[in-house]
């Protein structure tokens, strides 16, 4: 059977309307730019191909700038400080106008927490969307993805990973960065339980498949992030992240605390870093300042950079030894650090001594890290059984002595009652 295919040519772009040619009339003018308040240059080029074609076309040029009149347009200049401040006042003032939800959600990302620390590379809408040329699904593609222009090392990484090897194979399904991310409410991917749930979200059979072969199973999942395994030519780092019993969220980067400051110097100088009396010291420090919460550690294994999160392989060339950790001098325990939340909760890092895993004084603070026989290092077992039974032997001989001492009392008051 004849089977007659017809072939729909996509729609050309309606011509600019009148009021729109007379903008570009002078906006359409190559170099047309205008000095700002802080030195800079801000374009006011705009291609009128581009724009024709651009979702926002139908709008035309004063659906969003409704405040211009061409009659004092060129007699009344706006100040403008800044682009970033221009841009921030348009993304507040017109994208909000269509876009509320997508605004709310940038408001409450990362992006918008830099914006609010003074970042000036701090992106807000148009540094994403370009409002005279944006099309319809282009932050979809590969090709046209915003996030590369802030973050090429690890959007190259992510090209060369199973996920975007996947993509460039024609498979949409692959996660972009959004897909992982967000796309507007952005967060910091490695707070709270680190990237598990996010991976956990696509591949929602790994819990299950991982018990066919990897003991505790959930205890893995916590405290091991997936690229951990799943990149095995990465770097690992033990990160001990500080962080409040109450709220759940990692603790702000302390200010005041001598061994704080102290720390940073060494790391700096690149000395060793925090020692197991500095992490008792200082946590005691965080404890006293009167903070609802008590200032805790949780361990988690990582790999030491965002670009090694990126660099994921198929399934099949992941870590399944488990002699790689679970052995004496495992690499994966060598390197310690402690974390906590900087600006806009992105984490800061500062080296530590990897004695602080096998210290009779750190080992109790970091308990929810580490079990006996878990990483087959007779020393750590050591110490974690000495922290134990010192613990259990200062109990002990708390509840003697108030035994002994009631009973002495007793005695004193039963043999005055005789006497």
């Amino acid at each position: 059977m004849l089977m007659l295919v017809v072939v729909m040519a996509p729609a050309r772009a309606a011509a600019p309307s009148a009021a729109d040619q007379q903008c570009l009339t002078c906006h359409g003018m190559p170099g047309l730019q205008r000095k700002l308040g802080d030195g800079e240059t801000l374009s006011l080029q705009i291609d009128a191909s581009h724009f024709a074609d651009s979702v926002h076309a139908p709008l035309g040029c004063t659906g969003c700038h409704s405040t211009i009149k061409l009659t004092s347009h060129l007699s009344t200049v706006m100040p403008i400080e800044s682009r970033q401040a221009f841009s921030l006042a348009m993304s507040k003032q017109v994208c909000g106008t269509c876009h509320a939800k997508e605004l709310d959600r940038w408001q409450h990302s990362v992006h918008a927490a830099l914006v609010s620390t003074g970042n000036a590379a701090a992106p807000v809408c148009t540094n994403c969307h370009s409002p005279h040329s944006m099309t319809q699904g282009q932050s979809n593609s590969v090709a046209t993805v915003p996030c590369k222009n802030c973050h090429a090392p690890i959007f190259n990484a992510y090209l060369t990973s199973v996920h975007g090897t996947l993509r460039a194979q024609g498979m949409t399904a692959a996660p972009l960065c959004f897909n992982c991310h967000g796309a507007h409410d952005v967060a910091v991917p490695s707070a709270g339980v680190g990237r598990r749930d996010v991976c956990l979200g696509c591949h929602r059979e790994a819990t299950e498949s991982h018990r066919t072969w990897l003991p505790n199973v959930d205890l893995h999942f916590a405290v091991v992030s997936c690229p951990v395994c799943h990149t095995p030519q990465a770097h690992r780092v033990v990160d001990l992240v500080l962080y409040n019993s109450q709220t759940q969220k990692e603790t702000p980067q302390p200010e005041g605390i001598p061994e704080f400051e102290n720390l940073s110097v060494a790391t700096s100088a690149q000395k060793p870093g925090l020692d197991p009396a500095t992490l008792m010291t200082l946590l005691g420090a965080l404890n006293n300042r009167n903070v609802g919460g008590k200032t805790a550690i949780r361990g988690r294994l990582e790999v030491s950079t965002g670009i090694e999160d990126h660099l994921l392989t198929v399934a099949a060339k992941a870590i399944g030894n488990c002699a790689v950790c679970h052995r004496r001098g495992a690499a994966a325990f060598q390197s310690v650090e402690v974390s906590v939340a900087g600006p806009a909760g992105i984490p800061i890092n500062y080296s530590a001594s990897s004695a602080v895993l096998t210290s009779v004084f750190s080992i109790p603070s970091i308990g929810g890290f580490y079990a006996i026989g878990a990483t087959r290092v007779t020393l750590l077992d050591i110490a974690f059984a000495l922290a134990l039974l010192v613990g259990v032997g200062w109990s002990g001989a708390h509840l003697i002595a108030r035994v002994a001492l009631r009973n002495y009392t007793r005695g004193n008051h039963d043999a005055q009652r005789k006497g």
